[in-house]
């Protein structure tokens, strides 16, 4: 009886005819049998739930893998862009220092660039390019052990690297800010010179006012109306009655009258103390307060005025009220 309270019995029917198995079992076996089940079951749960959250890691380390890799990409594709751009700005820096000695300008020194960051003589970079093996990132990476590479040295390491790439970056774009500030005053500066220049330019009787012959030369000859020495004041160019007269330079008229000696004749200031003359005209074309360019008619040739023998233009420059011999001024 104390037999049968110790043990348990199992009956395993094998069909209508054949005999049940019986098999006992004691009570304190099947007790352990169970925690021992338990255990175990714990112990694999246990093993799956650091499986899954080993898994887990694994993916967020790719996905983290993968933006660095992207972060990387995009870092090293802008920081070519950005020594694209200084190469550009040196190209455009030495443009601007021959462009202030055309333009006779003192070219100015280069100044507030950040400390140890060459970037004068056109041939150097604002600073020094470290290199960076990417290859050579991975290998290391992929050598590591997984649960090594889930650690913060691998990642820190990488970051490191595009740390120092930024920071490179922002001082690039730094240099950059203030060449870009310092180019854009002496392209300033060239803009108004060369507008100056053309200006200046624009204003200078270059080209003759008719088409003809030079009849009288600039400087002392014996008066045809005289017979005496005198100083010619300009230089006489014969050409048909009707012939137009154009201004050889850009300018305001200031006179445009009749003269008794002159006859019909054209004053223009041209600005920088310029002043040109045009004389024994049949018509004027202009008057007073007109602007006109280079090349805009201002009257025809004519021989009015008692100091003309013939259809003639008397052209005639002053500078500072000062006359001067026109050939000395026209290029063409």
């Amino acid at each position: 009886m104390k037999e049968s309270e110790d043990a348990l019995t199992v009956i395993i029917f094998r069909g209508a005819r054949a005999n049940p198995w019986r098999l006992k079992f004691r009570k304190s076996f099947v007790k352990y049998g169970i925690i021992v089940g338990l255990v175990l079951l714990l112990v694999q749960g246990g093993v799956i739930t650091h499986y899954v959250y080993q898994w887990s890691q694994l993916s967020e380390l790719g996905e983290i893998k993968q933006e660095l890799n992207t972060s990387r990409a995009r870092t090293s594709n802008f920081s070519t862009e950005v020594d694209g751009m200084k190469k550009r700005m040196l190209v455009l820096e030495t443009l601007n220092r021959k462009l202030q000695t055309m333009f006779g300008l003192e070219a100015d020194e280069i100044q507030g660039l950040p400390t140890g960051l060459p970037g004068q003589g056109g041939e150097e970079l604002p600073y020094e390019e470290v290199p960076y093996d990417g290859l050579q990132e991975e290998a290391s990476l992929e050598s590591k052990p997984a649960i090594a590479r889930t650690g913060v040295p691998a990642v820190s390491g990488l970051n490191s690297t595009i740390d120092q790439k930024i920071t490179e970056i922002k001082a690039g774009l730094e240099w950059l800010n203030q060449q870009t500030e310092l180019e854009n005053k002496i392209l300033e500066e060239l803009s108004a010179a060369a507008q100056k220049k053309a200006d200046q330019w624009a204003s200078i009787p270059s080209i003759w006012p008719v088409k003809g012959v030079l009849t009288s030369k600039f400087g002392p000859r014996v008066s045809p109306f005289t017979g005496k020495k005198a100083l010619h004041a300009g230089i006489d160019i014969g050409a048909p009655t009707g012939t137009e007269v154009r201004s050889p330079a850009s300018g305001k008229i200031v006179v445009a009258a009749y003269d008794g000696r002159m006859g019909k004749f054209v004053r223009i200031d041209h600005g920088y103390g310029i002043e040109t003359t045009y004389g024994h005209m049949s018509k004027i074309n202009v008057k007073y307060g007109d602007k006109v360019q280079r090349g805009d008619l201002v009257g025809l040739v004519g021989s009015t005025g008692k100091f003309s023998t013939g259809p003639h233009l008397h052209y005639q420059v002053a500078v500072n009220d000062r006359v001067v011999d026109p050939i000395h001024y026209i290029l063409d």
